[in-house]
């Protein structure tokens, strides 16, 4: 059988395994914002239902400034940083920062996760939040119980394999045309839902 370009990666540059290492051991830290210093700017805040479950997009934010920003509104992200909330973690709720919120506002509901890509892609930790795994560690890891959460500490000491940075990124780009191919079979199942409804 051919060996797909993964395992040829695999075998040139790990061929012996992989290491381990807690997210927060591959992530660079994060600011909040000093409202005082900010009080004339408008910022887009990305609050919990910001974030849509099914699709890990942002849907709606809202505009906020120093004097009506919520007392959650805190912590600063940039493009390319995955967001995952912590507020009862298993609804999963988790997006990668697009380009256009570069430098905008999300809830401290959040764990901010910013990849120092000198040792981890950004694609990487978002698929690594979507698994079963992960969220296993999540449950295992959350308290509380009518509002369970779980510290951003207990986030970031997940456990993830590293690879080198090749084999990261072909991982990466199989999963990327997964999640197209997904969500290109899903609409057309809701045209076809739609068509026989008809």
């Amino acid at each position: 059988k051919s060996m797909s370009k993964l395992d040829e990666l695999i075998a040139e540059l790990c061929p012996d395994g992989v290491e381990y290492k807690g997210l927060g051991e591959v992530c660079l830290n994060t600011a909040n914002i000093n409202w005082t210093a900010n009080n004339n700017l408008t910022f887009s805040y990305i609050d919990l239902t910001s974030v849509d479950r099914e699709t890990h997009s942002i849907g709606n934010t809202a505009a906020i400034n120093s004097e009506n920003a919520p007392s959650r509104a805190q912590k600063l992200v940039k493009a390319d940083d995955v967001i995952f909330g912590t507020t009862r973690p298993t609804l999963k709720r988790y997006c990668s920062i697009p380009m256009d919120y570069d430098g905008q506002i999300c809830s401290t509901g959040y764990c901010v996760l910013r990849a120092d890509k000198t040792k981890v892609l950004p694609r990487y930790i978002y698929h690594l939040i979507g698994t079963t795994e992960f969220n296993s560690h999540v449950e295992l890891n959350q308290r509380g119980s009518a509002y369970p959460a779980i510290s951003d500490g207990d986030v970031k000491a997940y456990p993830i394999p590293l690879p080198p940075l090749p084999v990261q990124q072909e991982i990466v780009r199989i999963l990327d045309t997964f999640t197209a191919l997904e969500a290109e079979l899903e609409a057309e199942l809701e045209a076809e839902l739609e068509a026989r409804k008809k």
